[in-house]
């Protein structure tokens, strides 16, 4: 059988035009490198080298199992390269999707400062709804899902990123923007910006008013927070949305109030169970986790009610 190191020697015999050249450059004995070739003659049965005037002459056949064993050993050289990129995290692929909540200033802040540190790892970022992020992950399409919904499926680890309260956002010059906080018992009659009936956070949000009894003048449905901010914006209505969301228009002409009763939104990392965790993920999902944790967010009062 043909040994990487007999093409080694081979190599180094043929570049350094004699078997002191190979043993220097190999670090190995001449008897050594003799031997090797012996060996690699042996084996695949051709004659590599003619000994012309006390010197070696590498034959034809030599000559192109050289050129081969060149493409090979540097292939080689590659790998082993590739290897230490792994183990230092400089290198490798990471796909990540998350919701537009997140997705819009918070992940792209995280990316950002992982991919200076790690300019060539290849990094797959896209924004989707939880639903479809949570299809990828089932079929292995991605490293980390960020969704809102509480997942229970085989396929799928799940994580608690951060929880968060709903906020109420109002155009800057609406009259309840002068408030510290917004109750629901506020917002009667006001015009307000919903959301679609699929939504388990609209489930809540109409839950809570319906049981008290609260009459709002729903304008219209949209499919995400920041759709609904877009809205409250152009003066149209108030929306119950994420804080996340809400500050991506802060300066825009929304402003945000906490929202008593509490709603809670909660953003889930997501992971597939069949796929090992690796070693790129490992170290970006604790800057994810940090940035998420210290990402400031409208607080309730100490005094406002729960």
């Amino acid at each position: 059988m043909v040994t990487l190191r007999q093409l080694e020697v081979l190599c180094a015999v043929i570049e350094t035009g004699s078997v002191t050249g190979a043993s220097r450059r190999l670090n190995l004995s001449q008897p050594a490198v003799s031997k090797l070739l012996a060996t690699l003659e042996r084996h695949i049965q051709l004659v590599l080298f003619r000994r012309e005037h006390r010197r070696l002459v590498a034959t034809p056949e030599a000559h192109r199992l050289y050129e081969e064993s060149q493409h090979l050993l540097v292939g080689l050289t590659d790998v082993a390269r590739l290897a230490e990129e792994l183990r230092s995290l400089s290198s490798g692929t990471l796909a990540i999707a998350s919701l537009l909540a997140l997705g819009h200033r918070l992940l792209p802040e995280v990316v950002g400062r992982f991919l200076r540190a790690r300019p060539a790892v290849n990094f797959s970022y896209q924004v989707r709804s939880s639903n479809k992020i949570m299809q990828w992950v089932v079929t292995n399409r991605i490293d980390l899902g960020i969704a809102m919904h509480s997942i229970d499926h085989d396929a799928i680890e799940t994580e608690t990123l951060r929880t968060v309260e709903a906020v109420c956002a109002l155009p800057a010059d609406h009259p309840l923007a002068a408030r510290p906080w917004i109750a629901a018992d506020d917002l009667t009659g006001q015009r307000f910006i919903s959301f679609g009936s699929e939504g388990r956070i609209q489930d809540a949000v109409d839950e809570m008013f319906d049981s008290l009894g609260i009459r709002r003048r729903i304008i219209g449905r949209v499919f995400n927070s920041a759709s609904a901010c877009s809205l409250v914006a152009q003066g149209l209505g108030v929306a119950i949305v994420d804080p996340f969301s809400a500050a991506d228009f802060a300066g825009s002409g929304v402003v945000a109030r906490p929202f008593r009763p509490a709603i809670s939104y909660q953003f889930k990392l997501l992971y597939p169970r069949s796929r090992e965790r690796s070693k790129l993920l490992n170290a970006f999902v604790p800057m994810l986790k940090a940035a998420a944790r210290d990402w400031p967010v409208p607080v309730a009062p100490p005094d406002t009610p729960a």
